[in-house]
């Protein structure tokens, strides 16, 4: 009968479908585990680059710091060899000592000494130098001769001493100051806006990493719903089976009566051929309508398990597709996060390189 093969066709569709399911259903866990793994990675990643960044900013910062002070030392060197303070009037005896020549013959107050520049008079500090005025009188009285000294109209002498490589210096050493300011402050931005975007970024990985756990709870749930549908396959087949089984064995019992009725009709004799042949006549119709009522029965039983298997397989093509959908959005979250976070380390190289530079 057809019955019993629409039923074998039915499982050989339905088997490479779960098959299929089951294999996209691990491809897709495969490629979840291999995300987290990933999205893992680069938050370590992140994390290192950012604290390498912050240390070699203090590096750099206290470098910058050292070489500044040893520049200003290194300076100042060949002005100051004694005293305890670095006092401006101090210093400019100091020089005025070295461009004389001659000893100083001032007091001292508190290790530093008062040279000739406080003796004499008062003093002024254009852009060109220093200039000290004194009287003739108090001038002529001291052995101190200089190639520089002018007479005025009013009878005072004009002691000058160069200084124009000190205040080059000291503008030059302003003017880089100023720089290095303005090129701290450009790397502290940088920086800032680094870090922003690497928090920014993290703020992203941790809502990737949440909707991440979401969809995984989901297709969890989807599994399950997956799993509950195949058992109740599995049920509707197994009854499937058993119902073929006994239509079978119902037929097989239907033949044997009938065998064992000709048998006996044929052993009865003429005499009773006719007796048995009504009675035949009368139970055979009853017993075949019988037979077809539950053939029909269970025809129409085949037939709704058939359309529920159809309806389940339906269901399982959309879920089949709903999954591959879903990881297809997790494919492009993955790649803009691998986007944003290239984008976050060409920002770090850049804030690097504007340090070296």
């Amino acid at each position: 009968m057809s019955v019993s093969e629409k039923p074998s066709s039915s499982e050989r569709d339905l088997d490479p479908l779960l098959k299929d399911l089951s294999e996209k259903k691990q491809s897709f866990r495969r490629h979840v585990v291999s995300l987290a793994t990933e999205l893992k990675d680069v938050r370590s990643r992140l994390a290192s680059q950012e604290e390498s960044f912050a240390r070699e900013t203090l590096t750099r910062q206290a470098c910058n710091k050292l070489e500044k002070l040893s520049s200003f030392c290194s300076f100042l060197e060949p002005y100051v060899s004694v005293g305890p303070h670095l006092d401006p009037l101090w210093i400019r005896s100091k020089w005025f000592k070295d461009l004389t020549g001659g000893r100083d013959e001032g007091q001292e107050h508190g290790g530093e000494d008062i040279s000739i520049a406080a003796k004499f008079g008062r003093e002024k500090r254009p852009a060109s130098g220093v200039r000290l005025y004194c009287e003739a009188d108090e001038l002529e009285n001291h052995e101190y001769r200089l190639d520089g000294v002018d007479i005025q109209d009013d009878g005072s002498y004009v002691i000058s001493f160069p200084l124009y490589p000190l205040a080059l210096d000291c503008d030059s050493y302003l003017k880089e100051l100023d720089d290095l300011r303005l090129q701290l402050s450009a790397t502290q931005a940088t920086a800032d806006t680094s870090a922003v975007s690497a928090q920014a970024a993290q703020l992203q990985c941790l809502a990737l990493l949440k909707e991440l756990d979401e969809k995984n709870s989901l297709i969890k749930e989807h599994e399950d719903r997956v799993n509950r549908l195949g058992e109740q396959l599995d049920h509707l087949q197994k009854d499937l089976q058993a119902r073929e089984a006994s239509q079978k064995q119902l037929k097989d019992e239907i033949l044997r009566i009938e065998q064992d009725i000709m048998q006996v009709i044929a052993k009865a004799g003429a005499s009773k051929d006719s007796e048995l042949r009504k009675i035949l006549d009368e139970i055979s119709p009853k017993n075949f309508d019988m037979i077809n009522k539950l053939l029909n029965v269970k025809d129409e039983e085949i037939a709704k398990l058939r359309d529920e298997i159809r309806i389940m397989s339906a269901r399982w093509k959309l879920k089949t597709k709903d999954l591959e959908s879903q990881v297809e959005k997790h494919w492009r979250a993955d790649h803009e996060l691998k986007k944003r976070v290239l984008q976050l380390e060409f920002c770090l190289q850049h804030g690097k390189e504007t340090l070296e530079s």
